[in-house]
């Protein structure tokens, strides 16, 4: 072989040495950028779980979806440990549920977001055969409002269930009552009223206690209780002599206006089937435009009103997917979603209320005592996580959904 095969084969050899070796440069350089993305994703999912940690949101939240985008929640588990639930509220303040069952001893019940029991309360001086709480609502300061269709009456707790005082008619309340009957009437007296006793008892430390004959019984038969975003309170009335919504301002709910409540109170509607009319409504909440929609439960649809009360439609009776059986419980969300329970259809409908006109979205849920299956459902609520809490009363328990 001659000196210039030699030299050239060399070269050749040299160049492909070169050739790898610049393969393999790059091949580093890739990896190494692979790897500084790597550490960027790592470092922008550490930062979300830190702030996560600092102030929990759900995910929807966090990655806002477009608003035109509605999809069913999932069934994530159930709260047993309940008798007959037929009303079931949510805490903002504490992220507690609270829970009112119609059976065995009538409870008030009192759960974590992970369904761990807190604890249960009842009506000071009462037996379970002389309560029956239904409905409940949680105020911004994390007091617990809850009707009583036996006693006719709305008693009001703190958040850990220790009584603070009834709402014995629109416009008069326990501790008014008392106080004016008593003179020097302490702070710190305490006072309990149970309409099958016909007496009032109240006691001032030190003091033994005594007894008041019963306040003339309010023409009122309370039933479904909300708060609205502004913290006024919205219930139903189902006396039979008069269907009705009212509506009381928050600045009724202070602490020195219990005993004297006399706040402006706006009612509207009547017993009846027609326009403006109802028969046994349930649940009343409120838009973010201030609308106003009634579970009209006999009549099997939603009637809607302004924030002054003055009726404007009904929708969700007649037939289809977005029709109405037995409406009970309400709730609506953030983006003006209304979910509706409905016991006999045994789901629960959503409907977009953001629009002029309701826009029927799906419906969730289905007859059986299976997961994610309902047996008579009758109320719902919603916490600041994208959870949904049901009150699935013939199955004893309180089903959890997730968006």
């Amino acid at each position: 072989m001659s000196n210039i095969d030699a030299g050239n084969q060399v070269s050749e050899h040299d160049l492909s040495l070169i050739e790898e070796e610049e393969r393999a440069e790059k091949r580093r350089r890739w990896l190494l950028l692979l790897l500084l993305l790597l550490l960027a994703l790592l470092a922008c999912v550490l930062l979300l779980f830190i702030r996560y940690l600092r102030q929990p949101e759900p995910l929807p939240e966090m990655i806002p979806l477009p608003v035109d985008v509605n999809y069913p929640p999932h069934y994530l588990f159930s709260i047993y440990g309940v008798d007959k639930p037929v009303g079931v509220a949510y805490s903002l303040r504490n992220d507690r549920i609270y829970v009112a069952e119609t059976g065995g001893k009538r409870l008030v019940k009192i759960f974590d977001r992970d369904g761990n029991p807190l604890g249960s309360f009842a009506p000071p001086r009462t037996m379970p055969g002389e309560r029956s709480p239904v409905y409940l609502a949680v105020d911004g300061a994390g007091r617990v409002f809850v009707t009583d269709r036996l006693q006719h009456a709305i008693f009001v707790y703190d958040e850990n269930g220790t009584f603070l005082d009834t709402i014995l008619g629109p416009d008069l309340t326990l501790s008014e009552y008392v106080l004016k009957h008593v003179n020097n009437l302490r702070p710190d007296a305490t006072f309990a009223y149970n309409q099958f006793e016909h007496v009032v008892y109240y006691k001032s430390p030190g003091e033994p206690e005594r007894t008041l004959p019963t306040p003339e019984p309010a023409m009122w038969a309370p039933l479904g209780i909300r708060f609205d975003r502004t913290g006024r309170l919205l219930f139903t009335d189902v006396r039979q002599e008069r269907n009705a919504v009212y509506l009381i301002s928050a600045d009724a709910f202070s602490p020195s206006s219990w005993r004297n409540f006399d706040p402006p109170v706006i009612s509207f509607g009547s017993t009846g089937q027609g326009d403006g009319q109802f028969l046994f409504p349930n649940s009343a909440v409120a838009d973010s435009q201030g609308r106003i929609y009634v579970t009209d439960g006999n009549n099997g649809r939603i009637s809607v009103w302004d924030e002054k009360g003055q009726f404007l439609f009904h929708f969700g009776g007649g037939s289809g997917e977005g029709a109405l059986s037995l409406p009970r419980g309400a709730a609506i969300d953030e983006r003006d979603r209304l979910y509706v329970v409905d016991a006999v259809g045994q789901n629960v409908k959503v409907y977009d209320v953001s629009g002029p006109e309701p826009d029927f979205l799906f419906a969730f849920g289905d007859w059986g005592m299976g997961d994610g299956q309902f047996n008579y459902p009758n109320d719902i609520a919603l916490d600041r996580y994208g959870r949904l809490y049901i009150a699935d009363r013939e199955n004893n328990r309180i089903q959890v959904w997730s968006y």
